[in-house]
């Protein structure tokens, strides 16, 4: 409408501009046609050209307003739609958040058609329909989705491999998940929802594969990730042991070097071992080099109480550690079951009496009332006061923390 008064403007201001021009010699203007004749001056034919200009035209698009009609009124109608669809969208997506998942569902699909990306509608729908138990729509859903934007692949696959894990559908996840890694083996989100799904299934092989990688990426928070990769490496070792030593020993050396000082995965490998006959050397080695690296009160006491060929190395490598980490009641008790091995009477009495001064327990005063029992001191009065302290602890009569009575 504005471009048609603007050619209007001009036309009036050409058609002002020509009579002005013609207006000193008003010359004429001559139309004949058989025996009609019409003469006008030129002023006047120049307004009336004009204005024959101006009708033809306006007819011209009159006609072609007309001839358009159905095609406009098409259009604006696919317009209408659109633009309700969108609005239809965005409540969906509102009803979807606020937990109407049913007139979610509706809204979502009502005028898909019309959709600009059609894609967010399947998507958000089949959420919907999971959230209702309708997993046949949903799986239709997701279909529909993957049919309109093929090339959408991944975001439909993760959708999918989202909502058969929220619906405990763990096989159908994997195999969906299985082919995404494949489609995109290094999308991040795929491989984190991967090994959730082998951590889920005690897959324990596939997942120490991909742990490596999940890690290196961190795609799990620190404290998830060592879930997982305790939780898969004592898989793998006990998948191990029910095979043979040499398994074993070889799902034992392919744990990373940080597990490998683990006191939880070390005790749970040694366990394992023991049905090989395991050397008790061998043990030794693995705790010393555990300890060695970082204290563990567990792996103290375990190590004090195995049987070494070499015993008086043993008590070495103790009274080492004494010096690196200072005394605490298990060591001390570690290194008076050490010395009894060595026949080390008194000394075996010092360390075992200290470890009671630090932090009285049952097996430190069983310990020392044993050792006082023994020919070699015959203290048993004082042993049977060790061995009633030791029961009530073992009891739970006496605190650990509360200071026994000085015997």
């Amino acid at each position: 409408m504005v471009k048609f008064f603007i050619s209007l403007l001009i036309l009036v201001i050409a058609v002002l501009l020509a009579v002005l021009f013609v207006q000193n010699d008003p010359g004429f203007v001559l139309i004949k046609y058989g025996d009609f004749s019409l003469e006008t001056s030129l002023a006047f034919g120049i307004v009336a050209v004009a204005i024959l200009a101006v009708t033809v035209q306006i007819v011209l698009k009159l006609i072609l307003a007309i001839w358009r009609l159905p095609r406009t009124l098409k259009r604006q109608a696919e317009h209408r739609r659109i633009d309700k669809s969108r609005k239809l969208l965005n409540q969906g997506l509102i009803d979807l958040a606020e937990g109407r998942f049913e007139q979610s569902e509706h809204n979502l699909v009502k005028l898909i058609d019309y959709a600009e990306n059609p894609l967010l509608n399947y998507l958000a729908a089949a959420r919907a329909a999971q959230q209702l138990g309708k997993y046949d729509n949903r799986d239709n859903y997701l279909k529909d989705a993957h049919d309109a934007k093929p090339e959408a692949q991944i975001a439909i696959g993760v959708t999918q491999a989202e909502l058969q894990l929220a619906s405990n559908q763990t096989e159908r996840a994997l195999a969906t998940l299985t082919h995404l890694r494949t489609v995109a083996p290094k999308h991040d989100y795929v491989l984190k929802l991967l090994s959730r799904v082998h951590f889920q299934m005690n897959d324990w092989s596939a997942l120490c594969d991909l742990l490596p990688e999940v890690r290196k990426k961190k795609l799990l928070r620190e404290d998830k990730l060592k879930q997982y990769e305790l939780s898969a490496f004592t898989g793998c070792l006990d998948d191990a042991g029910k095979q043979d030593a040499e398994s074993l020993d070889k799902a034992w050396n392919k744990l990373p070097k940080a597990y490998q000082t683990d006191a939880d995965l070390i005790l749970h490998y040694i366990g394992l071992a023991n049905q090989f006959e395991m050397t008790s050397n061998k043990i030794a080695q693995i705790v010393v080099k555990s300890i060695n690296q970082q204290w563990n009160p567990r792996l103290v006491d375990y190590y004090g109480q195995l049987r070494l060929e070499d015993t008086s190395q043993q008590l070495n490598t103790a009274e080492k550690w004494l010096q690196d980490y200072g005394s605490s009641d298990v060591l001390l008790l570690a290194l008076g079951r050490i010395c009894i091995r060595l026949k080390l009477w008194g000394k075996a009495q010092n360390y075992l009496e200290a470890s009671i001064g630090i932090r009285p327990s049952a097996d430190s005063c069983i310990e020392l009332a044993h050792l006082l029992s023994r020919e070699e001191l015959n203290e048993r009065e004082k042993a049977c006061q060790y061995y009633q302290q030791g029961l009530e602890l073992s009891l739970g009569t006496v605190s650990k923390e509360q200071p026994l009575v000085s015997i």
